[in-house]
Order: C-alpha cells, then sequence, then structure tokens
C-alpha cells in the first residue's frame, strides 16, 4: 500500500498531503464449516510513523532500533539508534503459534503450521512511539508478554533521557500530562480503571 498523511488547514481550508512510501503487511484468509476470519502474521516488523508538531515526521520500523526524524520531503534530520540484541523466533515460538490455533480449531493444524513456516528470523524491538506535552519522544520496546511495558526517553534533539518502566499493566495507551502518566488498567473482572502514575 501507499502510505499518506493528509493536513488540512483550518484557517484557510486548504488541504495537502504528504507521501510516506509504500509499505506492506502479510496476513492470511481462512474459511471452515462455520467460520471464517483474516490473521496476520506473527512476529512481522511494520514501520510506525508519528506526526511532529512542528513538522516532518518520526520514523521506526520495529524490527530494529533505529528511529529517524524526517522532513516532509522525506529528507533525514537526526538519526537515534542503539544496538540492542536481536531476539530470534524460535521453533518454540512457531509450534507454541500452531498449538495455540490447532486447540480452539483443530480443523487448522496445517493451515497453521503453513504459516508458522511464514514467520521471520527475529521478533520486533520496537513497539510504538509517542510524544509528550513537553516534547519528548518515548520509545516503547518490546518486551515478554509477562514483563511490564518499558520505555526510552529522548528530547527533540535526540539525546538520551533515561526510561520508564512501568509497574503495572497498562490496558491502553499512556498519556503522559504534568509530570504523570495517565493510561487505564482492567482488574481480574475486567472492570476498567484510570490510572495516574508519578514520573520518577
Amino acid at each position: 500500500m501507499r502510505r499518506y498523511y493528509k493536513s488540512y488547514d483550518l484557517s484557510s481550508g486548504v488541504i495537502d498531503s504528504v507521501y510516506l512510501g509504500e509499505s506492506s503487511y502479510r496476513s492470511y484468509s481462512y474459511t471452515f464449516s462455520g467460520g471464517a476470519g483474516v490473521l496476520g502474521i506473527p512476529f512481522q516488523s511494520g514501520e510506525s510513523i508519528l506526526v511532529h508538531p512542528s513538522g516532518g515526521f518520526w520514523r521506526a520500523n520495529s524490527a530494529s532500533y533505529r528511529i529517524a526524524r524526517t522532513n516532509e520531503a522525506g529528507d533525514t534530520l537526526l538519526v537515534i539508534e542503539a544496538g540492542l540484541e536481536e531476539q530470534p523466533v524460535t521453533a518454540e515460538d512457531r509450534s507454541a503459534y500452531v498449538e495455540g490455533i490447532a486447540e480452539g480449531a483443530p480443523q487448522m493444524r496445517r493451515y497453521a503450521e503453513e504459516v508458522a513456516t511464514l514467520m521471520p528470523d527475529v521478533k520486533p524491538i520496537l513497539g510504538g512511539l509517542f510524544m509528550d506535552e513537553e516534547g519528548r519522544l518515548w520509545v516503547r520496546r518490546v518486551t515478554p508478554a509477562d514483563a511490564p511495558a518499558f520505555y526510552d526517553l529522548f528530547s527533540d534533539d535526540g539525546d538520551y533521557l533515561g526510561s520508564v518502566r512501568l509497574g503495572f499493566e497498562a490496558a491502553g495507551p499512556l498519556r503522559v500530562r504534568h509530570g504523570h502518566i495517565y493510561t487505564w488498567i482492567a482488574d481480574e473482572l475486567d472492570v476498567p480503571y484510570v490510572v495516574r502514575a508519578p514520573l520518577p
């Protein structure tokens, strides 16, 4: 697919767009008696694009720890990189995927085995980007399913400011306002609660 961001000027009504290149995403569809659906290929990487308030974008592919700030023309202005160790997709990962599908739909085992062969060799490293009200870039690392979320913080100039590990499992996106993190969690009965946590 081709990716564009469209802008709309509230005062003049002018509409403009920025072309951000092509991207691809693999998925598969399945049908059987009584059901059908579409699923993505596990562990495939993708691109995160974050609009910068003063113009341009922060861009990163989840397969590596490399975040670039670009202008609207696509020129690279700044790059943040870290040499994190790659995490391979193991035979156990592939087997667990197959068994998870087959447990709920035994007739899907053969197809799940085929899909498992399409998984990439390594897992994504980055889980997403967002900016807070002070212009800091928050970069979420991919963590194990039973581990709390982990974020690296950078200034607008790309300087490392520290890291934040949440002490709880957030059920939604984070917002940072006035020195606090806001999000929501769900208890064992799936009742949602808003959480406010102070930044260290």
